[in-house]
């Protein structure tokens, strides 16, 4: 696609953290009498274990006492499907990190007592939550490696489409298209939060036509359309699947239909409006962020991405007007100052585009993959990357970051500090806001580096 150097940012997909607290190797910890375990002789030793362990911080003498637990259970478990043997057995592998083993045990659980499948589903997913967050720390601390290991074990005890997804998208950063088919497969089928098996479904459709399989990849943006009538994005991944594979005929009814609506949220019209850039309908594109904008004028994305459908589309003079207001408000954008010298370069201004590029230059790092996230009642979040792009390798830079109200005046202002990476690599950073009136932007001031 020929988009100047430039192009539309989705909507970044949210690593949530998933809440949940570990279930205590406590028997009468039921309310369904008809699952009320019950110890023996030869399980008392292994509940005490599970018991010091769920007290104990120390992570090597919890792993001690889980193993020992476990132990002490092989004969009860080796042959017999007694419940409450299998049941502790599965809490000391869940211990362990031996999700397969676990899963497997909680399988025969239910199967000995079909009455305890909600006790079998809070193991499962206290299980999920303590690798899942073991995921998002690994990822934080830009261990991708470790991330994946985290998700895929999550995917191991219980089937949840965010940890499936996660899980294709690194594999995909991997390059290894087969794998995170794999894993997007998963994340459709598990259809649990809608919306990440949403976007599992249109990563999926990326996989399977970067693996060649458009077909397929068409097919399974129909099925998941027509299952999800009522889901505005799901008809949009179809037609901008269609579009892609060159039948766009058949989509155009449905971009008529969606820019007719008046009733999409910001976010819906930034999804769109980035279904109708890949579709290369740019001028509907223009459409799109323009109603995203006219909702909340503050939004980063939506800002971005009418200023590039704007170039794309041909209309320089609102392509420049608001790369300008990118790069005022987002001063470390690397791409922002691409764009406004790609605006430039076509109003023939040469030595505007230069002076853009030359301050472009002159970034000693840039502020990579930002987004303002909601975090609950009241709770904000700014987050993404700091990437080093000089020499200046270790500087320390504080950064004041101005949160904007629905009226665009500053509600609050939270400063962010960096030391600056070494050339082409990356950190994570965030920054948090409690603020009492509800945030629709926010924007950088562009300090000095030392």
């Amino acid at each position: 696609m020929n988009n100047s150097g430039a192009s539309v940012r989705p909507l970044a997909i949210a690593l949530a953290l998933a809440a949940g607290a570990a279930v205590p190797a406590d028997l009468a910890a039921q309310e369904e009498d008809a699952c009320r375990l019950v110890s023996n002789t030869s399980t008392e030793g292994a509940v005490e274990k599970l018991t010091t362990a769920g007290e104990t911080e120390d992570p090597e003498a919890q792993r001690a006492l889980f193993a020992e637990a476990l132990e002490d259970l092989q004969s009860e478990i080796q042959d017999d499907d007694d419940p409450t043997a299998l049941w502790l057995a599965a809490e000391a592998n869940i211990g362990l990190g031996d999700f397969e083993a676990a899963d497997a045990l909680l399988i025969r659980f239910v199967g000995a007592n079909p009455a305890c499948q909600e006790r079998s589903e809070n193991s499962r997913f206290n299980a999920w939550a303590t690798a899942y967050n073991e995921a998002i720390q690994h990822y934080q601390a830009n261990d991708m490696e470790g991330a994946l290991a985290a998700f895929l074990n999550a995917n191991a005890i219980k089937k949840d489409s965010r940890a499936f997804n996660n899980a294709g998208l690194l594999y995909q950063n991997l390059d290894d298209q087969e794998a995170a088919i794999e894993q997007f497969q998963g994340a459709v089928e598990a259809d649990d939060p809608s919306d990440q098996a949403r976007d599992a479904s249109l990563n999926l459709a990326e996989a399977l036509r970067s693996a060649g399989r458009a077909a397929e990849a068409i097919e399974m943006l129909r099925l998941f359309a027509e299952v999800h009538q009522n889901d505005v994005m799901a008809e949009m991944n179809y037609a901008v699947a269609l579009t892609i594979e060159g039948d766009a005929a058949a989509a155009q009814p449905t971009f008529t239909k969606l820019l007719a609506r008046d009733d999409l949220t910001v976010d819906q019209w930034n999804q769109v409006g980035v279904g109708l850039y890949e579709a290369e309908s740019f001028e509907d594109a223009v459409t799109a962020f323009q109603k995203a904008r006219a909702l909340n004028p503050y939004d980063r994305d939506a800002l971005n991405n009418l200023a590039t459908s704007a170039l794309e589309a041909g209309d320089i003079e609102l392509a420049a007007e608001l790369s300008r207001l990118l790069v005022e408000r987002y001063p470390y954008d690397f791409d922002a100052y691409t764009l406004l010298a790609n605006t430039a370069s076509k109003t023939e201004n040469a030595a505007l585009a230069l002076q853009i590029i030359q301050e472009r230059g002159g970034l000693a790092f840039s502020l990579e993959n930002v987004q303002l996230r909601e975090r609950g009642e009241n709770a904000y979040v700014v987050e993404g990357l700091v990437m080093g792009r000089s020499e200046e390798v270790g500087g320390q830079v504080t950064i004041p970051i101005e949160f904007l109200d629905q009226q665009g005046e500053v509600a609050a202002t939270e400063q962010l500090q960096l030391v600056i990476p070494a050339n082409g690599e990356t950190e994570i950073f965030q920054v948090e806001l409690t603020s009492g009136v509800p945030i629709a932007g926010f924007r950088f001031q562009k300090v000095a580096s030392s």
